[in-house]
């Protein structure tokens, strides 16, 4: 009977993360802040509880802003739980979140208020403030600066 309800088990987690993937949309940036993304991640300590998550902003029409994170697990960010939106890095995917998704979506979605009325203060809007690491460059891979905060920059 154990046998049965693992099996069943392994399957639903299964049918789970194939139609997680089929669902997903994966990013795939540049060489070069892919390396530089890995190299950040391996050297900041691990712990059971907390994982990465991305944070992608954009600065103008052919630069961008990526940001590191670190979420807890237990309790994840209802932006993490709910994206379909992931970075590759090696061979692992971290969730993505976009600066749109602060500025036009909802943490709330069953609290939008009516049609015509949403402005009126109905819908709750996020602020993301992210201070972390963070790696800016162009469109083309051409790296432009980082970052550990608003404050700090990294010293070559």
């Amino acid at each position: 009977m154990k046998q049965v309800i693992t099996f069943v088990l392994v399957l639903l987690c299964s049918i789970s993360i194939y139609s997680q993937e089929k669902d997903s949309i994966i990013y795939i940036f540049p060489d070069k802040v892919e390396m530089k993304l890995y190299e950040r991640i391996k050297e900041t300590p691990s712990s059971k509880n907390y994982n990465f998550e991305f944070f992608l902003e954009n600065i103008d029409k052919d630069t961008f802003r990526l940001v590191l994170s670190e979420y807890n697990v237990l309790t994840p960010y209802y932006w993490t739980n709910n994206t379909n939106r992931f970075i590759l890095i090696n061979d692992t995917k971290y969730p993505l979140t976009l600066d749109y998704d602060s500025m036009f979506g909802t943490s709330k979605p069953n609290e939008v208020g009516e049609f015509g009325e949403r402005d009126e203060g109905f819908v709750l809007r996020t602020l993301f403030i992210y201070e972390g690491y963070s790696i800016k460059f162009t469109k083309t891979g051409r790296y432009v600066s980082e970052s550990l905060g608003i404050y700090r920059k990294i010293e070559k």
